[in-house]
């Protein structure tokens, strides 16, 4: 299974009840294993297209345009204006219906799970249990991952510091700032799955998968994980605002880049959300946002406070960087 399918067919699962895979992009994907998806029902190829949708931004009031053949080549054909056909290929044509239940079986049997998944809700399995005992969730739709409709369906499973819910793309940090707040352990999904075969590494599924151990031979570890909202430093969990997360996920990307600066223009952005406000972030509230992160750092690591400004260094009117080393970076 390439990863890059993989990856492609939970991100599709995401779209609802009945997820499609369009022929486009299935076609890098077709071969050996995209046949056993055939095969095994994962994967149902739907009759080809015989109609497409109106060009975009139409203003003609047409519906659908059908597909025809014009010297020997497919084309969606607009009713009103032959100049503004879409030239198609064989691959526009085909589409395979996803079945989802199928796709997280296959899911839990390639992680090492012998009993099929348990539907817990639309969109929503508990895969099955490390060794520990320690529940894993999995939410494909991220419309589920919402307190109000998530909560009630995962009283079906152990206590929030023994479950591992597994986070769709597109849950953003306000979203998933409850679940951390009740001790759910948050993985993203994307980040658990392997590489190569539509199977979870389980070594990314337990809590220690994104922290401790926190001190070696490399320094100061600094460990980050982006979709679950949580960071750690040397070993102890840092409790920060969601945005000043945000900060602090701007600098460690930075040095585990190896570029070490951390432009003060890209700090203000994650300061505000990446939204555009009609009053912008003053730099004065950045460096109440560093002063916070500092004494985090130094708080988790029983430093003096003093020594916060070793952690993180100003570059004046340019922005700030990690001093790495001492501090080396994990991101997740």
């Amino acid at each position: 299974m390439n990863d890059s399918l993989a990856k492609l067919l939970l991100r599709r699962s995401a779209a609802g009840p009945e997820p499609i895979l369009s022929g486009r992009d299935a076609a890098p994907f077709l071969g050996p294993a995209f046949a056993r998806l055939l095969a095994k029902g994962i994967l149902t190829e739907l009759p080809p297209a015989s109609s497409w949708p109106p060009c975009a931004g139409c203003t003609c009031g047409f519906g659908e345009r059908p597909i025809v053949e014009i010297d020997g080549r497919l084309v969606a054909d607009c009713p009103d204006d032959a100049n503004a056909g879409t030239v198609l290929d064989a691959a526009d044509l085909r589409s395979f219906a996803i079945a989802v239940d199928r796709l997280v079986a296959m899911l839990a049997a390639g992680t090492g799970w012998l009993d099929p998944p348990e539907r817990l809700a639309a969109g929503v399995w508990r895969l099955g249990d490390l060794a520990e005992g320690r529940a894993v969730v999995l939410v494909v739709d991220p419309l589920a991952f919402q307190p109000s409709v998530l909560l009630p369906i995962l009283r079906a499973v152990p206590a929030p510091p023994s479950t591992t819910l597994l986070v769709p793309s597109g849950v953003d940090a306000d979203t998933r700032r409850p679940f951390l707040d009740m001790r759910y352990h948050l993985v993203g999904l994307l980040y658990a799955l392997h590489p190569t075969d539509l199977s979870l590494q389980r070594d990314r599924l337990a809590p220690s998968a994104t922290g401790a151990p926190a001190t070696d031979a490399g320094g100061m570890l600094l460990a980050i994980n982006v979709l679950g909202v949580t960071a750690s430093f040397v070993g102890a969990q840092l409790r920060l605002r969601p945005r000043d997360f945000d900060v602090l996920s701007v600098l460690a990307r930075e040095a585990a880049d190896g570029q070490a600066l951390a432009r003060q223009d890209d700090l203000l952005r994650a300061l505000s959300g990446g939204e555009d406000r009609a009053e912008p972030i003053a730099v004065e509230q950045l460096e109440k946002s560093i002063s916070r992160i500092r004494e985090a750092l130094c708080s988790a690591a029983e430093l003096r406070r003093q020594q916060g400004r070793d952690l993180i260094v100003n570059v004046t009117r340019r922005g700030y960087r990690l001093a790495s080393p001492p501090i080396r970076v994990v991101l997740a």
